[in-house]
Parts: structure tokens; sequence; C-alpha cells
């Protein structure tokens, strides 16, 4: 949309306009890692004052901010001739808002979800440098309408050059503009004639100019060429000549009359331009734009001529550590040697493209088996492998390839880039330094993935899902105050498995629903038969997946689990990701106020990892925040990770909500925490998840750490 203003330095801040403080601060620290710095302001008035006297590197918007809206921001700083780039953040997973804002210019469009911040560096490293991208190819049109109106003064002041040719005696004549355009004295030519007119054409331009010039002389039509010509003091340059016809009184045609100018200069921009939209800047190569366009042409000539295609899709081994360590100018170059030797590694009829950062693809065309595709992997990774000398220093580096071919494993572009990548990344993981076809590994994983799929489906019915559960804990007395139930398969093939290796499946068929459904009646059932062997009453959190969060009639099913058990709704908690809650926040938070309203508590879920924001907090009936694992773990060497803890804990006071610590493993983390005044914990400290059997003991005779 827009070009970052001139003199605007790469350090300049990044404007964050965000009104949850919390949140803002996350994304500021987050960019800091990855050297950007950030301004951060809680309003779009603010943010105008701010710019009034500033200018930032780009601008990080919050869709939903206290005095306007994302959309109104933006027209109030175009009103005030202000054109930045800007990425639009918001909670709503709505796709129309999201082609609003690509609409009215935004850079990138943002979803407050689970993986926010993992993403926020690269969108933001993206946007500068297509903004850089933008602004050079403003400054290459500029000097193009530039060039243009130099042309047209100079067409005013001296006029074009203009010539005639008297079809009926051979005359021609040329004005002495013309002659300069072809760098010629019109003193030395007195005479011109046709044939020595055609020696100053380009030979391969020449039939086409032939064809041209004789056939307005027959037909009286007028003509408009572009062609190259041989100037004695330019050497060879562009030129565009117009032509009319004038006939006879009997219709025949006398004259051929028109002008010539040398748009040389113009062609050149044009040619700059298609090189930055089609070529990688760093090292000429095609982009990921060409490569595509490449791939369907040789995939549609592979189709025709019954010929395989070979996609090498290359990723540098440890480049990221070289590029941190040396830096980013030895990187660059580097990048460059490495495009260089994979050039000798193609022929002319390949491909080779970079897409960006350290990857690299070839397509390899006219291919008859996979050996020849083979060889030429193993010459790329040979060649990678010599050290490169940058600046008196040796740097050793590898690559990882993976291989996709047509029409094997795709007939389009996206699915065999796709498939090369998968590749890759399986030899990166297998051992780097190597080569992995998709077709072998790849479709061994696919078929791995249909067998669990199956198995998954009978689980239930043969009774190999069970659970287990560990305690929460009031660290102060050590007394249990609730468990968390969680879910374990014992596959009768692959043994004991763990969510991890199976969950992210059934979410991904829907099964994740019945096997919920399984888990919450199941937890039910154990804590209802605990409290009838007189056992003391805790509660029993469950987790609920996206899937189920968003199934019909899910506070209807859950009434009639806890009907159906006899547990009493105090004694049940649900825990919920923040994601599942803000896919469709204005629904959901219906129904969590009908489990509210039956007396059911409800948890955040790994909280800190996603929205993290005060905003939707206020508008749920949540009863208690879990702090993730991941900032527990460095809590006591990683002051990020003590602030972020610090701040959660802070919040869940303000709002007046409980809150309870996930992954506490050593006394020194429990101290962290209750000295900050979280008081309930869950971790390996006091217990690691145990069969109901051995949970029953821990009711009756307590906690021992």
């Amino acid at each position: 949309m827009t070009d970052i203003p001139h003199g605007i330095p790469h350090t300049a801040p990044i404007l964050v306009i965000e009104d949850d403080a919390g949140f803002s601060e996350l994304m500021a620290t987050t960019l800091a890692e990855d050297g950007f710095s950030c301004q951060g302001v809680t309003s779009g008035r603010a943010a105008l004052d701010w710019l009034a006297a500033n200018s930032p590197l780009m601008i990080i918007l919050d869709y939903a901010l206290p005095d306007m809206t994302g959309a109104r921001f933006i027209e109030q700083m175009r009103e005030l001739g202000m054109e930045i780039p800007f990425i639009m953040v918001t909670g709503r997973d709505d796709a129309s808002l999201a082609v609003q804002m690509m609409k009215i210019g935004a850079c990138d469009y943002l979803l407050k979800d689970t993986t926010f911040l993992d993403r926020l560096p690269a969108v933001v490293a993206r946007t500068r440098h297509e903004a850089e991208t933008r602004e050079r190819l403003r400054r290459t049109e500029l000097s193009l309408r530039q060039s243009e109106a130099r042309l047209m003064r100079a067409q005013k002041i001296a006029g074009m050059g203009s010539w005639e040719w008297n079809i009926q005696t051979g005359e021609i004549y040329w004005s002495d503009e013309l002659f300069r355009i072809f760098g010629l004295n019109p003193a030395d030519h007195p005479k011109i004639e046709m044939e020595w007119l055609f020696t100053l054409v380009n030979p391969v331009d020449l039939p086409a100019f032939k064809k041209v010039i004789f056939a307005a002389a027959k037909s009286g039509q007028s003509f408009n060429i572009v062609y190259r010509i041989i100037s004695s003091t330019e050497g060879e340059i562009v030129v565009n000549s117009q032509g009319e016809v004038e006939c006879d009184a009997d219709g025949r045609a006398r004259l051929v009359s028109g002008t010539t100018m040398d748009i040389t200069a113009r062609i050149r921009a044009e040619s700059e331009i298609q090189q930055l939209i089609n070529y990688d800047t760093l090292t000429g190569l095609p982009n990921r734009s060409l490569l595509h366009d490449r791939l369907k042409l040789a995939i549609a000539q592979a189709a025709r001529d019954h010929q395989l295609v070979g996609v090498l899709f290359l990723d540098l081994d440890r480049f990221k550590g070289i590029n941190d360590t040396l830096g980013h100018r030895v990187g660059d170059k580097m990048l460059k040697t490495v495009a260089k030797r994979l050039a000798a590694c193609v022929r002319e009829s390949d491909t080779l493209a970079r897409l960006g950062g350290d990857e690299f693809v070839a397509i390899l065309v006219g291919v008859h088996t996979a050996e020849g595709i083979t060889t030429v992997a193993k010459k790329i990774l040979a060649l990678i492998s010599e050290p490169i000398y940058i600046d008196d220093q040796e740097i050793y580096t590898s690559g990882s390839i993976g291989i996709a071919v047509y029409p094997m494993d795709g007939d389009d572009s996206h699915t065999l880039l796709k498939h090369a990548d998968l590749a890759m990344y399986q030899a990166k993981e297998l051992d780097r330094n190597n080569f992995q076809y998709f077709s072998r590994e790849m479709n061994i994983k696919v078929l791995e993935r249909m067998m669990l799929e199956n198995s998954m489906r009978k689980a239930l019915e043969r009774e190999e899902f069970f659970l287990v559960y560990q305690p929460q804990v009031d660290a102060r007395t050590g007394r249990i105050t609730g468990m968390e139930a969680l879910l374990r398969w014992q596959h009768p093939d692959l043994g004991l498995l763990a969510p991890d290796k199976f969950i992210y499946l059934a979410e991904e068929t829907g099964f994740i629903v019945p096997i919920g459904e399984w888990v919450l009646r199941s937890a039910c059932r154990q804590n209802k038969a605990w409290q009838q062997q007189g056992l003391p009453g805790v509660r029993v959190a469950v987790n609920l997946s996206a899937k189920q969060f968003g199934q019909y009639h899910l506070d209807e099913m859950i009434a009639s689990t806890l009907l159906e058990t006899g547990l009493d709704p105090e004694w049940l908690e649900l825990e919920i990701t923040e994601s599942a809650i803000m896919k469709d926040a204005e629904q959901n938070a219906t129904i969590l106020n009908k489990l509210k309203e039956m007396g059911i508590s409800l948890a955040i879920d790994d909280f800190g990892t996603g929205y993290s924001s005060l905003s939707y907090l206020k508008h749920f009936p949540i009863s208690r925040l879990k702090i993730d694992r991941s900032f527990v773990r460095d809590i006591t060497t990683n002051l990020d990770d003590a602030a972020i803890a610090e701040i959660i804990i802070a919040m869940a006071q303000t709002l007046k909500l409980s809150v309870i610590a996930e992954g506490v493993e050593t006394r020194a983390q429990m101290e962290l925490l209750s000295f900050n005044n979280c008081i309930e914990m869950q971790g390996y400290l006091f217990s690691r998840p145990v069969p109901a059997e051995q949970f029953a003991l821990l009711l009756r005779d307590g906690l021992k750490y």
C-alpha cells in the first residue's frame, strides 16, 4: 500500500497501537529479540499525536481501539498526509474483516491466536522487506516518469525525429533530430536509401521492420513498431517508429511519414521493474512468483513429452547461527556464493530460484530417470559443503535437500513444492547434509497416519483409553485442592501413547468429540466414586478442545453427563484455551454463561501463550487462569518469564480470578511463585499424573514432597 517515507532509518521504532498494555509489552519483548524497537500507545488519538512529531518504521494496529476502529485511524492518518506501512491485529476471526483491512492497504492481517507471537517477527520482517521493495519500485517508476517528461520536453522544443518516404519516387527525408538519434551527421548523408537504412536495424528485428514498412505502403494502414538500431554514438538502442500513409487522388499510397523516438531509457526502466517483481534482489535468481510460473510451464511440457520434472528444495544447515554470529553482511555474501555454486550444478534449461532466507529451489526439466535427479542433488551437496572464504574468514556450511518428482509426487506446482519442502525437513531430521525423496519416507508417514487413525476409531470400543490424574495443590498447606484428568492410550501395537502423539489427529478427524465426551464422563464418574468412598471432595479439571467447544448443544451434553454420573457441578472445572474461546467470541460467551449458571468452574488453559488480554477476560465468566508451563520452566533463570508470570498473577488478582501454575518441578519455582502470591500449583514437584487407584491414596494420605 505505502512506501517508507524518505529519511526513516531501519532503526526507527515500530509504533504499537494496542490498548492492552500487557499484550503490547509481550509484542515489544518478542520483536526486541529480532532487533526491532517498539513505541507503544493505547489509543488512536495518542498515536496521531505521536506521529505528528515522529516517523516509525511501521505500525502494528489493534483493530478495536477504545476511541476508534483501526479503519477509522488509517483514514485519519491519511487525511493528515501520512502513508506508513501497517499490520492490522484483531481478536476477531472474521474473513470479511480481513478482506476489508487488506483492501484499505494493510500489509498483513494477524489473528490473536496461540501462534501470534511466534508469527509476529516474521510478519514484521516481511512487511519491512516489502515496503523497501515498494520504495525501490516507486523510485524506479519515478525515474521512468522523469525520463518520459524529459522526452516530452525535447519533443516540444526540438520536435521528434521525423521522416518521410515518397513511395513513388523512393526519396527519403530525415530531420536533424532523427540523425542525432542515430548518432549521425546530416552532412555526411545527403541522400538516404532504403537499403542503407536496413543496415542500421538489428538483424533480428529487420524482417518485422520490413514487413511493417512495406505493408503500410501497400495497404495504406498506419503502423507503430518498436525495434533496435545501431547508433554510431550510443551503440544499440531501442526506438519506436509511428507512421501514417497519405494516398493520392486515386487512392494509391504515395507518402509514408512519421516520427521515431529513442525509448531505450523507458525500456530499461520497465526491465528494472520486471526485475524487481520477478527476481530476488540479493542473488538475481527468480523469486517465488516466477518460480511457480516456470514450474507450471515445466509440468505442461513434461506432460506433453512424457518426461519427469525434479523439484529440489534446498535449505542451508545452521545458516541462522552464521548470520547471527558473523552478521548479515557476511550472511548475504554467503548466500550470493551459494547461488553461484548452485547455478553451476544445473543446466540453462533448468530453473534455479531463491524463495527467501536460505531456501533455494531447483527445477530440473527433461528428466527421464530419478538417477539424473540424484546426480544433481549429490553435486549440489558436494559444492555447498566446500569452504566459503569471506573477508579472510573460512566458513563451512552444508545443505539439506528434499526432492519431489512430477508426476509421482504431485501434478501441480503447489503440491510439488509442498512435498519437496516436507522431504527437506525429513532430510534435516534424519541427518543434515543429505537429500531425501518425498515418495519414500513421506508416503510411509502417510500410511502410518492412516493406520493410527483407523485404530483410533476402534480404541473407545476396545477400552484402550484410560485416565490419569495429577493433583493441584495449595502450596502453603500441601492440601490437594483439585486434580486434572489427563488422557492416555494403551495402543495394542505402539504401547503407551501420550496425547501429543494422537490428539492432533483426533482434532483433524473430528474424533476428538466422542473421545472428549468419554473423558468428561469418566472423570465425573470417578470423582463421584471417590466422594462416595468418603474421600475429601476436590474439583476435577477436564480439558475441552476447540472442536468440542464448537459442537452443537455442548451445555446440554455436559448437563446430561453430570446428571448421569451424579457429580455436583461445583466439583467440575472445564479448561479451555484462549484461541478456542475467541474463535466465535459472542456465541461462546453465551455457552460459558450457561455453564457458569450450572455451577461449573471455568479456567483458561495455557494462559500467556495466546491473547493474554484483559479485554476478553472481562467479557467471559472465567474463574481461574493457568500459567503455562513454558513460563514456569525458566522462571528462576529467565527474567522475562518471571516478569510474564508476575503480570499474569497481578492481572488475575485485579479481575478477582484464581490463578494456578502448571509445570512446577522445583522448590525454587514454587517459592518464587508463592512470593508473587500464586498459591495453587501443579507439577512433578508434587506428583506426576497417576492412575485412579494411586490418586485415591493421595486423597486419603495426603502429599509428601
